[in-house]
């Protein structure tokens, strides 16, 4: 029996889950080929979806899917474990747990907020990176408003009401969105007045969300500032403390609620490995046009770790590329494994950009076509659906569409509530009504065709059939 590989994925996020996808399609039926993934967690995390968690758009396992039902019963053996070092050299992992040996080895191991060393703010804001992150901010929202119906202290109570967002990119602009239509479903709730709060949008840059058209981010700040956001463009963050936040003009805001989402680079873990740097990649990982570290042929980095120039720019830390990195690098492999001479080369193919603006509003470029409001919000929706279906199937699609519209509470989603938990009560009865008009509508019909009719001496009502002698 031929040596068994092995192949060690480092991370569940997306690059780690479409790398493992794609290898374990292709040695599923191969006994001389072993693959394990390695992950803190026993789920795979939606980050492009934390923002409805942090909102309470949705609950925490809608972003939550298990590696179980992704990989199953297959031939990846999911293991849970703290990778703290790998030996690249010795082709081991070490993790809290146990070690963790490897022919081939793929790092996805993701990202983390950057702070640009600005003073204050890393220690005094709330990031938006991980469901930890989503679940503080999520108990923080209700927290605030729950205590600013009790405080006395104007004050306090304004600085409880005030909301501040940092940044300008997509995760940004969504958790605006959400805190916006939660704020108007807090303040209906605790009886606050909607001018008592304040939503504020602070950006360094002269607009938001410039990796779109002008007139998707015109219509997109449009809706904000319609919504009761205050967009503050060309406003730098110069610090940060306790219930401050500090801007270069002079202005500061006093706020509890500081919301950090200005830029990622690679997670530490990532750029404390014995690995090429790439050249201002800010943590990331060098790496060449099949996704190969230039230290070890059998070291490749996928997703937010791996920096590849293509036209002299870095390959977007977005969703896509790391389902592209991690094609090129999973295919690479099969191709050394199977001794296929042909090598697989990354090219980028993104299909655009779509953001969320709250359950109701979308903005999106997909396939050259630009679209607004519902059908951007449609498109996003079946943009997940097929991701899900692609990695756990139509149950996770099913499970998917019970959080965004089953059980969305105050009718945050484009059908209002017309799918909600609310009405979803009344479905029984309304089904029950129907069945009863249905089987009313079926008796009237028998009577029209004669079924009551009976005749002395003979057997032909609706109690006997015509045949019965």
């Amino acid at each position: 029996m031929a040596d068994t590989k092995k192949i060690l994925i480092l991370g569940g996020g997306y690059g780690g889950v479409w790398a493992g996808k794609i290898l374990e399609k292709r040695f599923r039926k191969d006994p001389t080929v072993q693959i394990t993934l390695v992950d803190k967690k026993p789920y795979h995390t939606l980050m492009t979806e934390l923002h409805e968690v942090a909102g309470w758009r949705t609950e925490p396992e809608s972003v939550q899917v298990s590696f179980r039902k992704i990989f199953g019963a297959k031939k990846i053996d999911v293991v849970l474990d703290d990778i703290t070092a790998v030996d690249f050299k010795g082709k081991v992992a070490k993790g809290k747990a146990n070690s963790y040996e490897f022919d081939y080895i793929v790092v996805g191991a993701g990202a983390e907020p950057e702070y640009f060393n600005i003073p204050g703010v890393q220690e005094n804001s709330f990031s938006l990176w991980s469901f930890d992150d989503a679940m503080k901010i999520r108990h923080h929202l209700e927290d605030s408003f729950a205590k600013a119906a009790e405080e006395l202290d104007e004050a306090k109570r304004k600085r409880m009401l005030t909301f501040v967002v940092a940044g300008a990119g997509f995760t940004c602009i969504e958790m605006i969105g959400e805190l916006l239509e939660y704020r108007d479903a807090m303040c209906k709730k605790y009886f606050i007045k909607r001018s008592d709060t304040r939503v504020i949008n602070i950006e360094a840059l002269p607009s938001i969300l410039p990796i779109l058209e002008e007139p998707l981010r015109v219509r997109t700040e449009q809706y904000l500032e319609k919504m009761g956001c205050e967009v503050m463009l060309n406003a730098s963050i110069i610090g940060a403390e306790p219930g401050k936040v500090l801007c270069k003009s002079g202005l500061v805001i006093e706020t509890d609620t500081f919301i950090w989402t200005c830029g990622v680079k690679g997670s530490s873990f990532a750029a404390g490995l014995d690995l090429a740097k790439g050249e201002r990649g800010r943590g990331r990982l060098q790496v060449d046009a099949e996704m190969k570290s230039p230290d070890y042929p059998y070291a490749y980095v996928v997703g937010d770790n791996a920096f590849f120039l293509e036209n002299g720019k870095p390959v977007p830390q977005i969703v896509e590329g790391a389902h592209q990195t991690a094609e090129v690098a999973a295919k690479n492999i099969i191709a050394d494994i199977t001794g296929d001479a042909h090598r697989h080369q990354f090219k980028s193919n993104f299909h655009g950009f779509m953001v969320s603006v709250g359950g109701r509003f979308a903005v999106a470029n997909a396939g050259g076509m630009q679209t607004k409001g519902f059908f951007a919000m449609v498109m996003k929706h079946m943009i997940n659906l097929y991701y899900l279906f692609n990695i756990a199937g139509v149950n996770q699609m099913w499970e998917y569409g019970k959080h965004e519209f089953l059980d969305m509470r105050d009718n945050r989603s484009i059908v209002g509530g017309f799918l909600t938990w609310k009405v979803r009560s009344y479905w029984p009865l309304l089904l029950r009504m129907w069945l009863g008009l249905m089987w009313f509508m079926e008796g009237l019909n028998k009577v029209g065709e004669g079924w009551l009719k009976w005749s002395a001496g003979s057997k032909s009502s609706w109690m006997f059939s015509s045949d019965v002698n």
